[in-house]
């Protein structure tokens, strides 16, 4: 049987040669690149956080680029501190944009992690859709990090919001990351990608002062693999006769199989 009887003994039509082409094309010249796209996913790059153990769980060696991740935890466990760290840790290469819904973030602490702030932009929107549009045409426009930092997330995420955003980040090759709250509301939820919890595993000390915090970090949400996978890490806070801040590992990744891995001490202390 030829092809052209089976198409037509099939009730369908057969294809044009080209006319799926052409009217890509059109498509795309119409509504502009990337409107229609191929259905498998491209590459995915990792924004790399200058913390190797920290990259070595999230699936692609650093955090995800064209996603939403989000870092999360209890009361003092880190997780805040953890975030702007690894701002401060980007802001040094690239452009970071913060998204501060809360109203009460102070860009300092990411100079006091040793940060540019001449690479970081601080937007504080009157109005929850405010902050959501600037985070799009930021990340478009070529921010390698986009930090979103609130509170209140099911008062402040417009439904639409976050597909918007994603469709921005994916354009623009750039990562975002939330901080704060602990309610996502589904629209949100749904669309993070990798999430990891911290919580503090005890106190650093120095001349019997705190001087940071040893912390566990856990994937336990993720698009990108197994979740489980943990690593362990010491935050350094800024101290002025300090010349270490910042992240770092303190033991190889662990998974969920092997919980009980040796903490290791790393060079370089919190304090003289």
């Amino acid at each position: 049987m030829s092809s052209d009887l089976a198409w037509h003994e099939r009730g369908s039509t057969k294809p044009r040669d080209g006319a799926l082409e052409l009217a890509l094309s059109a498509l795309n010249f119409r509504y502009g690149p990337g409107m229609v796209h191929a259905g498998a996913p491209p590459l995915l790059r990792g924004l790399p956080t200058g913390v190797d153990a920290l990259d070595g769980i999230t699936g692609c060696q650093g955090l995800p680029r064209g996603r939403i991740s989000r870092l999360t935890g209890g009361s003092a466990s880190g997780a805040f501190d953890l975030g702007m760290a690894l701002a401060a840790e980007v802001s040094r290469s690239a452009a970071v944009v913060i998204v501060d819904f809360s109203l009460g973030l102070d860009p300092g602490t990411i100079e006091a992690y040793r940060g540019e702030l001449d690479s970081c932009w601080l937007v504080r929107p009157r109005q929850p859709e405010e902050g959501w549009a600037a985070a799009r045409a930021l990340a478009k426009a070529g921010a390698s990090l986009c930090l979103l930092v609130a509170e209140d997330w099911p008062r402040l995420t417009p439904d639409a919001a976050p597909a918007a955003l994603l469709t921005a980040l994916s354009a623009g090759d750039c990562a975002a990351l939330l901080l704060g709250g602990r309610l996502i509301p589904a629209a949100l939820k749904e669309r993070i990608s990798l999430e990891l919890e911290c919580w503090r595993l005890d106190w650093a000390l120095a001349h019997g002062d705190v001087c940071g915090l040893q912390m566990e970090t856990q994937v336990v949400r993720s698009h990108l693999g197994r979740p489980g996978t943990s690593c362990r890490l010491r935050i350094n806070f800024p101290r002025v006769y300090q010349p270490q801040v910042g992240p770092e590992g303190l033991a190889e990744s662990v998974s969920d199989e092997d919980p009980e891995a040796e903490m290791l001490q790393v060079a370089g202390g919190c304090g003289r």
